[in-house]
């Protein structure tokens, strides 16, 4: 189940910010009462992203944070901020662990909440990512978990409280270039289970939150160390890293992650707090993330004495299901329903004719690259859907976030019906992408150059659906070359 800002979530924020209010506003009573403070909640790494929205959400609604940073600017920020206190920790360094736990505990409020959010990526082929940086990565987002929940045990243990970690969908997901992202965060996934069965007896919970993509500096902070680094691409059997990033470095494009600061609150206090909280902005993600889970419990599976049948199987699935709480009719209904993307990545002419007519944007651009409807379609390879938003008045010339039109991506696919229906409506075929690369480039280079590029491609987009048969591209580029002269 995905979470959003369902009206339960949003619903548990405004009570709690009413509760609030109720209790400032009451009458003194005739007897005197110490105040009580508000339950401790520890954050790490909230400089910005996941963890400043956390911080923002939870010390608007009943808790007192104290805010993990390491830059004196940002600990300033933080400072400023009501029912927030800073701590400069660096979760690689144990002397500053060290130094937080004394803080906190010299502040005399104990503390209920962990949430281990301090993290970084970095993008490698693993059979040539430097052993120093696999180090580096490791060392924030897995040891660090590991290192900052055990310093703080006992007074985790002393409020029977609870932990967090935030791990992502890399953690069930992976691929290309992503490997050492994904291997710390699949180490989450297990530290999170682990974790959960010894802390048990002493009634201290613990949870993980899987993100999807939402907006942070995450992705520019790896950037800034690459650059700071000096890395190059020359030598490497892959492509250069840096060219396959799309978007603004911010990440700007994608959501505010609220949702995944709500994730966090629901599990601070819930009486039943889920162990996992998948978080996604769309029905894609979420779709993408149960299909791997699915995927390697079939591979599991597959061809052994002890195999199940597929009775046995669903039987497994209805009973796990049935050991987890119900999806809420919100979330459900969030993720079953088809956007125009969707519409157009599957080919469901029918109801993409029916948003059309509802009045849905034509030229909407998808949160992950920026595509229009009309380039899912060429890049899926859905000529009749590519057809209707021809028809309908889509943009034909309109660029995604690395450049590319809708032409250039059918050409790059070798997409022959829908590079015609396109020429025939008169797109634009001199605009190049920000590679400086037109749509007669992409089927006049040599297949060879194109083909890493080609596997990078079919690897993240294979579980949405898209086939790559090479052949086939091989034997219709000529063609698509001559359709552009």
């Amino acid at each position: 189940m995905s979470i959003r800002a369902t009206p339960a979530f949003r619903g548990l924020r405004l009570v709690l910010t009413l509760a609030a209010l109720i209790c400032a506003a009451a009458p003194a009573t005739t007897t005197a009462q110490s105040p009580v403070e508000p339950p401790a909640v520890l954050i790490t790494g909230t400089s910005s992203g996941i963890g400043l929205r956390m911080t923002e959400v939870l010390s608007q609604n009943g808790f007192f944070v104290y805010a993990g940073a390491r830059k004196p600017e940002d600990l300033a920020r933080l400072d400023a901020m009501e029912n927030v206190r800073s701590v400069r920790l660096d979760v690689t360094i144990p002397g500053e662990i060290d130094a937080a736990v004394e803080f906190v505990r010299s502040e005399g409020r104990g503390l209920y909440g962990l949430i281990n959010n301090a993290g970084i990526a970095v993008m490698n082929p693993l059979i040539e990512a430097p052993e120093e940086e696999m180090d580096f990565i490791i060392d924030v987002n897995l040891l660090g978990p590991y290192r900052v929940t055990s310093a703080f045990a006992d007074l985790l243990i002393e409020s029977e409280g609870r932990v967090m970690n935030v791990s992502s969908i890399a953690g069930i997901l992976t691929g290309p270039y992503s490997g050492a992202y994904s291997m710390t965060k699949h180490g989450v996934e297990a530290y999170t289970d682990a974790l959960a069965a010894e802390l048990e007896q002493f009634g201290v919970k613990v949870a993980a939150v899987e993100p999807g993509n939402y907006k942070s500096k995450i992705v520019a902070s790896m950037v800034r160390r690459m650059q700071a680094t000096g890395y190059s691409a020359e030598g490497s059997r892959y492509p250069s890293m840096l060219d396959l990033i799309s978007g603004p470095l911010d990440r700007s494009q994608y959501d505010d992650p609220e949702d995944v600061a709500l994730a966090a609150l629901d599990f601070l206090t819930s009486e039943s707090p889920k162990r996992r909280y998948m978080v996604v902005p769309n029905a894609f993600e979420a779709e993408i993330t149960i299909r791997q889970g699915l995927t390697e419990v079939a591979q599991l599976n597959e061809g052994h004495e002890y195999s199940f049948t597929r009775d046995e199987l669903v039987e497994m699935l209805d009973r796990a299901l049935g050991a987890a709480p119900p999806a809420t009719s919100a979330a459900t209904g969030s993720a079953s329903d088809v956007d125009i993307h969707g519409a157009a990545a599957s080919g469901d002419v029918a109801a993409l004719k029916a948003l059309i007519a509802a009045g849905s944007d034509l030229n909407a651009r998808e949160a992950s690259g920026g595509s229009s409807p009309l380039i899912t379609a060429a890049t899926f390879g859905q000529t009749e859907a590519a057809t209707a938003l021809i028809d309908a008045g889509a943009d034909l010339d309109q660029q995604n976030n690395d450049g590319s039109t809708a032409l250039l991506t059918a050409a790059f696919f070798c997409r022959t019906e829908i590079v015609e229906a396109l020429l025939d409506a008169g797109a634009d075929r001199s605009i190049a992408n920000n590679a400086g690369s037109t749509p007669m480039d992409v089927v006049t280079v040599p297949f060879e150059a194109l083909e890493p590029t080609y596997d990078f491609v079919g690897s993240v987009l294979e579980p949405y659906g898209l086939e790559l048969d090479y052949d086939r591209i091989r034997e219709t580029r000529p063609v698509i070359a001559e359709m552009l002269r």
